[in-house]
């Protein structure tokens, strides 16, 4: 598993998704994460509120994200007290996410905007970018957004209700994570 997936910042940034979406889910949750990675949020969810979510998806471009997601999340893909969480290696863009009635993308900023109009108008949505604009390792980023007033133009809400950044500080690099809670 790529150590980078549980760096400060990645592991910052999901605690603060946590703790921002867990007061707006709907009851017994169901959950498309797109761009998942390793799942790391997946895992996350599930074990800081179980009995919020009836199930977790996770979708990834990336085999080997997925065999990680799955070597992480291992413990509830078969059933563990009543949350299942599912791994696919999947293109988000092209995956059938309707019957989700969540929809998490903390990856926007390496891939296309093409999946926000497989979003049903209404689920829960939440989406995560930075103002990274790097292109090489580690970042890889291929459609970044440098303010947040620019990413909630990017992804347009009939009801928005969360818009939030949180600044992180590391020595000579620094970024602003973005984001966007609401219903298409």
């Amino acid at each position: 598993m790529d150590k980078l997936s549980f760096s400060h910042s990645q592991i910052q940034s999901k605690l603060w998704l946590c703790e921002n979406i867990e007061p707006l889910l709907p009851e017994r949750a169901v959950v498309a994460n797109l761009g998942c990675w390793h799942n790391l949020l997946g895992f996350m969810l599930v074990t800081r509120n179980q009995h919020y979510y009836e199930q977790v998806l996770g979708l990834d471009i990336d085999p080997e994200a997925i065999t990680g997601a799955d070597t992480l999340c291992e413990g509830y893909m078969f059933g563990y007290g009543t949350v299942r969480i599912q791994n696919k290696c999947a293109d988000a863009n092209t995956y059938n996410i309707q019957g989700h009635n969540v929809i998490i993308n903390c990856s926007t900023e390496h891939m296309s905007d093409e999946w926000f109009n497989n979003v049903d108008p209404n689920a829960l949505v939440c989406i995560q970018s930075s103002d990274v604009d790097i292109s090489e390792e580690p970042w890889l980023i291929t459609n970044p957004t440098d303010s947040l007033e620019k990413f909630a133009e990017r992804f347009p809400m009939t009801e928005r209700l969360v818009l939030k950044e949180l600044q992180f500080e590391y020595g000579n690099l620094s970024f602003k994570r973005f984001m966007l809670i609401g219903r298409k």
